[in-house]
């Protein structure tokens, strides 16, 4: 236990300091006993232009209820190439009945991948 407190002070302190990798370890961190405080993280490192951040984010507020919202940042992650968000889309569509607009979200999680390899 206090080497766990040691470590989110860590973080806190680099968080602070304008550390998004802290902000993102901060925020799981706290996101079950302080969702609010870990939506504050989310968003300084997604303002940090850290696409993570963004998807989890997106999460976040998808599952608190927020769904526009939380599709909104996980499609600007998509956008940025980050492969979890894009993936993340593809999910969103599906469970929207857009199988075509799924289709294209994970086409395009191949297609990067390949482009990867």
């Amino acid at each position: 236990m206090w080497h766990e407190r040691k470590r989110i002070e860590g973080w806190h302190a680099a968080a602070e300091a304008g550390d998004s990798d802290a902000m993102l370890h901060l925020a799981h961190a706290v996101k079950h006993s302080d969702p609010v405080e870990a939506e504050h993280w989310l968003r300084s490192a997604a303002d940090l232009g850290n696409l993570e951040a963004v998807h989890k984010l997106g999460l976040l507020l998808w599952h608190r209820g927020r769904h526009a919202d939380g599709e909104e940042f996980v499609q600007r992650a998509a956008l940025g190439g980050y492969q979890d968000a894009i993936a993340t889309m593809g999910q969103f569509c599906e469970r929207r009945g857009d199988f075509e607009g799924a289709d294209a979200w994970f086409c395009k999680v191949v297609a990067d991948d390949d482009y990867s390899s």
